[in-house]
């Protein structure tokens, strides 16, 4: 589900952070490279195709996280760089999640580009999730429609861009969601839990992270 971002304040916030990372003379070094092997490097779209959907929607073990990637996760750059990077971790992994009432950061990818995340469930990461999405306008974010039996194309927009989605455990396949991106130029992927009790079932705790996803919403979509 789209957002739209009309809080100024938000917006300015976000903007932090993007202009905080290209700060960094060498944000863009291959050093940071993240993949599984160096041959896929150029085979994003395949990876975010439906013919790549369907090869993985018809194994017998459940794609949880990505097995197909190229980008650069935080982890990796602060594996490489700890004193380059890791007082930017700390901002957006932690003090980000906690300003934003977030129980946990998912992620925090830069892609160059041709980077991608190839179709996967996020079923190890079961929680109502937040995403932002930095992007010069060249890339897109697909999902699965499990209603309509099809997948949704969403072309990035130039800047910040928001949205939410509930990814189910491996309990809950009629929750799953399938999705994919990929960065025809440059893009930076935040994504924050709410965290409920491993099914959306509607107890307490449940609740409870609706509640406190659906506040984050309200204020980023205020004006």
């Amino acid at each position: 589900m789209e957002v739209t971002i009309r809080n100024p304040e938000f917006m300015a916030r976000l903007n932090e952070i993007s202009d905080e990372f290209f700060t960094h003379k060498d944000y863009a070094n291959e050093k940071y490279w993240t993949f599984r092997q160096r041959e896929d490097i150029e085979r994003g779209e395949y990876f975010c195709s439906q013919e790549y959907l369907d090869e993985c929607r018809s194994r017998d073990k459940l794609v949880g996280p990505p097995d197909r990637y190229f980008g650069q996760p935080i982890a990796a750059m602060v594996r490489k760089e700890p004193e380059e990077w890791e007082p930017f971790k700390q901002k957006v992994k932690f003090d980000f999640a906690k300003e934003i009432g977030a129980h946990t950061s998912a992620l925090l990818t830069y892609y160059a580009p041709g980077g991608y995340v190839g179709w996967h469930t996020n079923w190890d990461a079961n929680a109502y999730q937040v995403l932002f999405t930095w992007s010069d306008g060249n890339g897109y974010f697909r999902y699965w429609d499990n209603e309509k039996n099809e997948i949704v194309h969403i072309p990035d927009v130039k800047g910040w861009q928001c949205r939410h989605y509930y990814f189910g455990s491996e309990k809950e396949p009629e929750k799953l969601c399938w999705h994919s991106a990929y960065a025809g130029g440059e893009r930076i992927t935040l994504a924050y839990k709410f965290v409920n009790s491993g099914v959306a079932n509607n107890d307490t705790k449940d609740q409870q992270a609706k509640l406190m996803r659906d506040m984050l919403i309200e204020e980023i979509e205020s004006d």
